[in-house]
């Protein structure tokens, strides 16, 4: 792991020192806005996007004296992207797993809801996501007789509510952020910028009283506990974006650094029986890399992310999923916005101007 963050270091500071500014060239003594060589603005048009990956929610969780990986059972996730100037709105399908792996992990229940805003400068995503029954993905670690056979502890009432939260803010006027967050730019030619960035997560896990056995028995825990806590992280991250006519290619590194907050409520045959809070100090790196083709009316694309999270202390506490990867495949098409769309729109930025980029 030490070489993996050295080489994200490394890659980091590389990115950083190659940023130089281009000269541009001006006939006929015409001004020529330098930034719209670079960028080009399709905000004005709706543009909708399917959305395949293998995101999915893991944590670390307390089980008895064990400390237990725990993951719904959720398979390919879908979703729909809608993006109009400042505004993009995911909304995620999800698909429903078979009856025999339902009988062996239990089921699943999830809801999300992504929003992004994003501007000329800054971006920002919020999202809030339910999701409610786990199953133990490591359970033969608990009882060898499990290996033997196919099913898998299960907390079915374990339900976990978070709302997450990224604003990222970016240096380079050359470097279109809407071109990778929501497609309504298309970056014409190869830049990058400086993009430091702040992410942060409120989560509340509680439904950790009952657990299912492999026979489909229901058992109540006599010590159980309910967490709830706050994350924040500050992030130093360079962006780049590799253009070959329509093609383009993007590499980003973000290592970061924040804190950790949480507060442990214990019971025992249901009875509350002692309250704990617990801070902890959080590093972080996150990269990732796609590739796409761009066209006035449509495109397409692969993503890659890459998360290492370490959180100092937490013994015997939950944890988030301290390695992530995932990887996401996308379809889009812009159109002419229908009036029943464009009409709010032009409404909400003449109420709310600062909603409205400044293009010139």
């Amino acid at each position: 792991m030490k070489y993996l963050c050295l080489f994200f270091t490394v890659f980091y500071i590389s990115l950083l020192a190659a940023q130089e500014d281009v000269k541009v060239e001006v006939q006929d003594s015409i001004a020529v806005n330098e930034k719209d060589l670079f960028i080009a603005d399709y905000s004005n048009r709706l543009n909708i996007k399917f959305e395949v990956s293998n995101e999915i929610q893991k944590y670390f969780f307390p089980y008895n004296e064990n400390i237990v990986e725990i993951v719904p059972n959720i398979g390919i996730r879908y979703a729909l992207v809608f993006n109009y100037r400042f505004l993009s709105v995911r909304l995620g399908i999800r698909s429903n797993p078979s009856k025999e792996s339902q009988e062996e992990k239990g089921e699943s229940d999830l809801f999300q809801l992504s929003v992004k805003l994003l501007f000329d400068k800054w971006a920002h995503r919020f999202t809030y996501t339910r999701l409610q029954g786990f199953y133990v993905k490591n359970s033969d670690d608990l009882d060898p007789i499990i290996s033997e056979g196919s099913y898998y502890v299960q907390f079915p009432d374990l339900t976990t509510h978070a709302f997450s939260g990224t604003s990222t803010y970016k240096f380079n006027d050359k470097y279109s952020i809407k071109a990778s967050q929501s497609q309504t730019e298309i970056q014409l030619k190869s830049a990058g910028s400086f993009m430091p960035s702040v992410d942060y997560w409120i989560y509340l896990f509680d439904g950790a009283d009952k657990i299912t056995d492999g026979e489909g028995n229901e058992i109540d825990r006599l010590i159980y506990s309910d967490h709830k806590g706050f994350d924040a992280v500050f992030n130093m991250g360079y962006y780049y974006t590799f253009v070959l006519k329509k093609w383009y290619a993007n590499v980003y590194a973000a290592p970061g650094i924040g804190f950790s907050f949480v507060n442990v409520e214990t019971y025992e045959n249901d009875n509350f029986t002692e309250q704990f809070n617990q801070s902890d100090f959080v590093f972080s790196i996150q990269s990732g890399a796609g590739i796409g083709y761009n066209s006035d009316k449509y495109y397409f694309g692969a993503n890659y992310l890459y998360r290492f999270t370490d959180e100092k202390g937490k013994v015997g506490d939950l944890n988030f999923q301290t390695i992530r990867n995932s990887f996401f495949v996308f379809f889009g098409y812009r159109f002419k916005a229908p009036k029943t769309l464009s009409k709010p729109v032009d409404y909400i930025e003449k109420k709310v101007p600062i909603l409205k980029d400044d293009k010139k």
